[in-house]
């Protein structure tokens, strides 16, 4: 831990895991103690012991401490060392995603696909972050065999920041749209901070295009990488043939190419965009060798992600499609083409219901 943290090593005690929650603190673990803006860790210092830790990593501990103690620097930094050192010694394929939209949906459509290589590691909740990413690889099970992690932005530099810690050697990014134009000011500017992703690939990474998106098929891929492109696009390695949503049972039904291999498959959730994660998630799949077929199997059995297009059954027979986890410009539109895809009649009807899209900035009244 103390290599790991580049921390020294002050009082010893058994090596544990490491945790950065007083409330999550399992016997024998390390709590790690992070200064944040409206908190300081190091003020539950006793706490995590009193909990079952066995020590900290901390920057400061109280005159007397008797228990485990490595000293840093700096929490965050610490726990983002940590991470790096956890990721130097996985040789699985490492996945990284990044986008304005659909990027939690398609991680977990990836992680489907790479069951076939057996035990996945993926992102879990919303811990896509400076934070979470590191934690995230601190919670690998020693017997994964693949890891998807999935990258979440709101300003330039921070995917580059993620990349570098999660080093993933196959990368791609959903698409580009108007999100987090509060911190940004452009959808140029977002484009060049999603593509920070793309920006930090290695010679032998591979990186998966959307040629359907204008903003990320114009990204700069380095030398030496393979560029596996996928999208309804005539040039596409992976390419999406057909879909459409089924009417009653507002399933997304799709047609895949690859390698003149077809492929029809489902997604038991409605939206023609959901057709193109999964299409994304099988160019993943294409680019560690996995045939077409058992992916979109294994597509087929996917369910929803908290509140994202989760089909729930309201009064008096509605049917009611959950997309309450958030908004922006790009996931409206798409969740508004899908609302109108499905046909009505005399005793059907279509009605959205649209809560605010935040983090806009100046533009939020025209982007409403």
């Amino acid at each position: 831990l103390a290599r790991g943290t580049k921390g020294k090593l002050v009082a010893s005690a058994p090596a544990g895991g490491v945790c950065t929650d007083t409330r999550a603190v399992q016997p024998g673990d390390w709590f790690l103690a992070i200064r944040g803006e409206r908190f300081d860790a190091h003020d539950f210092l006793d706490q995590a012991i009193e909990a079952g830790a066995t020590g900290v990593i901390a920057e400061a501990v109280r005159p007397g401490w008797a228990a485990g103690y490595i000293h840093v620097d700096d929490g965050l930094t610490a726990l983002q060392n940590l991470g790096r050192s956890i990721r130097s010694n996985f040789t699985g394929p490492v996945v990284g995603i990044t986008g304005s939209a659909g990027k939690t949906t398609t991680r977990a459509l990836v992680g489907l696909v790479l069951e076939e290589l057996g035990e996945v590691h993926q992102t879990a909740g919303n811990f896509n972050n400076h934070v979470g990413l590191p934690l995230t690889l601190l919670a690998a099970p020693e017997n994964a065999d693949a890891w998807v992690l999935e990258m979440g932005m709101n300003h330039a530099g921070e995917i580059d920041l993620l990349q570098e810690i999660g080093r993933p050697n196959i990368r791609i990014i959903t698409n580009v749209g108007i999100a987090h134009l509060e911190g940004l000011g452009s959808i140029e500017a977002i484009a060049k901070a999603k593509g920070e992703l793309f920006d930090g690939a290695r010679p032998g990474d591979i990186c998966c295009v959307n040629l359907d998106d204008p903003y990320v098929s114009q990204l700069s891929i380095p030398d030496q990488t393979t560029v596996i492109g996928f999208g309804a696009h005539p040039d596409s390695t992976v390419r999406l043939v057909d879909a459409h949503v089924d009417p009653e049972t507002l399933n997304t039904h799709f047609t895949a190419e690859a390698n003149g291999t077809r492929v029809s498959g489902m997604v038991p959730n409605p939206g023609l965009h959901m057709a193109l994660n999964a299409i994304g998630a099988m160019a993943v799949g294409v680019a560690l060798g996995i045939p077409l077929e058992p992916m979109a199997r294994r597509i087929a059995s996917y369910e929803p992600v908290g509140m994202r297009l989760r089909l729930e059954d309201g009064p008096g027979g509605i049917k009611v499609i959950n997309d309450a986890y958030n908004a922006n410009p790009m996931s409206v539109e798409a969740n508004l083409k899908m609302l109108a895809a499905i046909p009505t009649n005399q005793n059907r009807r279509r009605v959205a219901l649209l809560g605010d899209m935040l983090e806009l900035g100046p533009t939020e009244i025209d982007q409403h």
